[in-house]
């Protein structure tokens, strides 16, 4: 059974008693090394009730649980982290108070209990502060800090956590938090009831182990303090996750939490082909690792990775289209996938597939003009330009709440068609008491703020002013920024959407001058529309790097590698987050399977504006050795060594700003250079010794 394995596998596969940690490297085949090693120890007498399988998905147990039902006719306990705690709880839980038919409580019934304890102590505020308090309490509990912890640093959050627990208590409920916290809690007050569970499971193997955060770590050192037959399996280098809690030093730290462990490395990749694995282990090698280790293949040396420098994100979208129309006579479209950092990129990718025709899809999120802040401001357009529109009022007249609900909200709409009135004009006549509908003095105020705005709007679009302007009004006019802040989780990546359209409204008032808001808001509809039509059973995938993990394609895009983008700008300044960014960078080259792309782009158009870009780090850190350069111009001094100025430098220009020299020659009025203004998106050709051109020190793209 065991002869297919290479050699690192199967001393993982046949280790038996004590700590092992399998570091085990993207595509080693890792999943076929943990199921195996149950079977084996099934062979080897084993009860299968004795052994507990722990992973982080539904998905992922599901399958390894059928893998080793079929290779060894045993049912073994494979289960995430959470479904663990809920058995154990289910079980044992009267040991804390409870009764066992407890209540687990989702994310809904979590808040309404938590705003409760914040009416009780007179703590009532907008959503932003209940969001607050409740990933307060979540990070406690997953860092195993009871309330009175807390109320050392916090004295009201601390009490507001003390008050949360009782109040689930007294339902006999608990969070989704509680199925890691309290476990550990029983264990830690009922010596005896932990010693039951740890004879109960005698083999535990951990799957992933790089995600484990602090009370995931804290359960597996207590179930296995006894037989010490902890199996491990995890990639330090693939740890990404921190934001949700994950904590890379539990694998890297693994050794002094469980003394006497063997370490097996899995550097055999069955994935990608030797020039893309030598690439990535170039660029992770700049992260200090504990566990140094080499991927290799015998996949063949495969092309070297392709490095292509736009001159704007539009040029390195149209590139992307153009190697996926090549690929399509070999692979289907769904072979073929692109990464991103953020979400709020995809925009300029969606424009441009769109454009071609070519069907995608976006992985693990919305399309960029189906997701809901867009989907608002595309709304307050809409009234902006008609205030007619019904759909448009429901959905924006409680940005920010107003108190307006529904049924008021279809009692102005009845009534205003009812006496054939355009429906803002109602709004205006009910505000003046001019209508025989009544509503509460809160809601008039509402209506009338919403009323103003929509009108002083209507103005903007009736005195023709620029598109880019308007979109910057409605923003700022209906406090869309502050309404986001009502959910801290998702305000970052809804900011970045919302720059992302300010973006797109200024490109697209420069491609078609004349044009109007409504042909604006109709192309967006179409865009819509096209979108929602498209078969996802053969389309291109999109995805942010995050979303990556486990997954693998022929082809691979990894786009937008720029500083401040790739590594993000939140990282910058902090070293660790900088080796994080690094260790997702190293996750998606990993995707690879044929061949890896590595983009990015000269200018582009960020916060409002268009921003001279630096390459990413990550780019300088993989040997050219195993690159290859697809830019479409190649950075170099002109043959007659005349001009101070290389191809690509960046220029200051007394009045047309900052720009990228293209081209120089000379003509009979001597040297003279091409250059690109991304402010204007034009190209001037200007002589040097009229033009006065300052190389800007700012710029060290090359």
């Amino acid at each position: 059974m065991l002869m297919h394995l290479n050699p690192e596998q199967q001393q993982a596969v046949y280790h038996i008693e004590g700590p092992a940690l399998i570091i085990a490297g993207a595509g080693s085949g890792k999943t076929r090394v943990v199921t195996h090693r149950i079977s084996h120890l099934i062979e080897k007498g084993v009860p299968s009730d004795e052994i507990l399988a722990v992973t982080f998905t539904n998905k992922a147990a599901g399958e390894m649980r059928k893998r080793v039902q079929e290779s060894s006719n045993h049912l073994v306990l494979t289960c995430t982290f959470h479904s663990l705690g809920a058995k154990i709880l289910r079980e044992s839980i009267s040991h804390l108070g409870y009764d066992a038919d407890f209540t687990i409580y989702d994310e809904d019934d979590s808040e309404k209990c938590l705003k409760e304890c914040l009416i009780s102590l007179n703590l009532q505020g907008d959503k932003a502060i209940l969001k607050n308090f409740r990933s307060q309490i979540s990070a406690c509990k997953n860092g195993l800090l009871s309330p009175e912890d807390l109320a050392k640093e916090d004295s009201t959050a601390g009490a507001v956590y003390a008050l949360y627990q009782n109040h689930l208590k007294s339902a006999n409920s608990a969070d989704f938090d509680d199925l890691l916290y309290l476990p550990i809690q029983l264990f830690k007050e009922h010596p005896d009831v932990l010693a039951l569970y740890q004879k109960r499971w005698s083999f535990i193997l951990i799957d992933e182990y790089q995600d484990t955060n602090h009370a995931q770590h804290a359960l597996i050192k207590l179930l296995s303090a006894h037989h010490k037959n902890v199996f491990a399996v995890g990639d330090p280098d693939q740890s990404i996750y921190s934001w949700r809690g994950a904590n890379v030093d539990n694998i890297l730290n693994f050794e002094e939490d469980f003394p006497g462990s063997i370490i097996i490395a899995l550097e055999q990749n069955y994935r990608s082909p030797s020039t893309i694995l030598s690439a990535a282990n170039a660029l992770i090698s700049h992260n200090p690792a504990h566990y140094d280790k080499k991927l290799w293949s015998t996949l063949g040396k495969g092309p070297n990775v392709g490095i292509y420098t736009a001159q704007s994100d539009h040029q390195e979208a149209e590139f992307v289209a153009q190697k996926v129309a090549e690929y399509q006579t070999k692979f289907s479209l769904d072979d073929c996938v692109v990464f991103y950092r953020t979400h709020s990129q995809s925009r300029v990718l969606e424009d441009t597939f769109l454009k071609k025709r070519i069907p995608y899809v976006i992985v693990g999120g919305l399309s960029f003009y189906q997701r809901r802040e867009i989907k608002d401001i595309l709304a307050l357009l809409r009234m902006s330009l008609k205030g007619n529109d019904f759909i448009a009022f429901s959905r924006t007249v409680n940005i920010p709440k107003r108190g307006l609900g529904e049924k008021t909200l279809q009692k102005i709409r009845d009534a205003a068609v009812m006496t054939s009135t355009p429906l803002m004009v109602y709004c205006q006549k009910l505000i003046q008491g001019d209508t025989d509908l009544s509503i509460s003095a809160r809601q008039l105020q509402g209506l009338k703020e919403y009323t103003e705005m929509m009108t002083s709007l209507n103005q903007m679009v009736r005195d023709n002013i620029s598109l880019h302007t308007l979109v910057k009004e409605v923003i700022e006019r209906s406090r869309y920024e502050i309404y986001l802040k009502e959910d801290p989780e998702t305000m970052v990546e809804r900011q970045e959407n919302i720059n992302e359209f300010l973006i797109k409204s200024a490109e697209w008032e420069l491609e078609n001058p004349g044009q109007t808001l409504a042909d604006f808001l109709e192309e967006l509809t179409l865009k819509s529309s096209m979108d929602e039509a498209k078969d996802d059973g053969y389309s291109l995938r999109l995805m942010t790097l995050h979303n990556s993990k486990g997954l693998e394609f022929p082809i691979v895009f990894l786009v937008g590698m720029e500083e401040e983008i790739f590594p993000h700008i939140n990282s910058l300044g902090s070293e660790t987050a900088i080796q994080e960014e690094r260790r997702l960078c190293y996750v998606g080259m990993t995707r690879a399977k044929a061949s890896l792309y590595l983009s990015c782009s000269r200018t582009r158009f960020l916060w409002g504006g268009a921003k001279m870009m630096r390459p990413s780090r990550f780019l300088s850190e993989i040997p050219s050795e195993y690159t290859r350069d697809l830019s479409p111009r190649s950075y170099t001094r002109d043959s007659s060594g005349s001009e101070d100025l290389l191809r690509g430098d960046e220029v200051i220009h007394k009045d047309f700003g900052r720009g990228i020299i293209q081209k120089s020659y000379q003509t009979s009025l001597g040297l003279t250079y091409d250059v690109f203004f991304p402010n204007t998106q034009k190209m001037y050709s200007l002589i040097a010794k009229y033009a006065k051109l300052v190389k800007s020190e700012e710029s060290d793209f090359y």
